[in-house]
């Protein structure tokens, strides 16, 4: 496997302990809430996503801290996609296909809220998603404490590549992990920008040798 590709091998639990934060017997749903809702919907959960409410579902300073994983008592169904999170304004949502043809771990889709609505694929599996959105919720959305962002210099992406854990991809947006860190590659409005965040202030700022950038404090 080379560095660019994603490490599915890395269990939530690995990710979350690379992350500064391991997982606790609270954090998992209870099985009779993903039960009561896929009745009440009439489906079955594809088993990734099953997974990752009965591990992590709970940990809410994760979860819900700036897009909203939404409890299994809120999941829906739009247009035959399971919708299991919304962004933090409900501008945009995000899907998966529930029908059992599509398999364990199908692909995930993105749709605007409002009357017209389309669906565009943005990861290919449930997991990898999750993944890579619970590294953007520490890099933007404040999981973890200190996070910083700035534009990508010319060997950003060759040290993300080189010495981090490529988590996964959503929408071309490139998540990677290594032990109290998180990063995310993105094409911003100015340009293509790295957002990073720490467990310390001094982790922090030492990324900016590390990954050739100069960081902005984010507001």
């Amino acid at each position: 496997m080379s560095t660019a590709d994603p490490m599915p091998h890395l269990p939530y639990p690995g990710l979350f302990q690379m992350l500064g934060r391991a997982l606790r017997p609270t954090d998992a749903v209870d099985p009779h809430a993903v039960t009561k809702a896929q009745q009440a919907l009439g489906l079955t959960a594809p088993r990734a996503l099953r997974e990752f409410y009965l591990l992590a579902g709970n940990a809410r300073d994760f979860t819900t801290v700036y897009d909203q994983f939404l409890p299994p008592a809120d999941w829906s169904v739009q247009d035959g996609k399971l919708v299991f999170l919304e962004e933090n304004q409900d501008v945009v949502r995000y899907g998966v296909d529930c029908d059992p043809a599509a398999g364990d771990d199908p692909p995930v889709w993105i749709t605007t809220t409002g009357d017209a609505t389309e669906w565009y694929r943005v990861c290919e599996s449930c997991s990898e998603f999750i993944a890579t959105m619970l590294v953007w919720q520490c890099t933007f959305g404040e999981a973890l404490p200190h996070a910083a962002s700035g534009l990508a210099g010319p060997g950003t992406e060759h040290a993300l590549q080189g010495r981090w854990h490529h988590v996964g991809t959503v929408n071309e947006m490139r998540a990677y992990v290594q032990p109290g860190h998180a990063a995310c590659l993105v094409e911003w409005s100015d340009g293509m920008r790295v957002f990073v965040a720490a467990l310390s202030d001094d982790t922090l700022w030492a990324l900016q040798d590390a990954l050739g950038v100069v960081l902005e404090a984010d507001d």
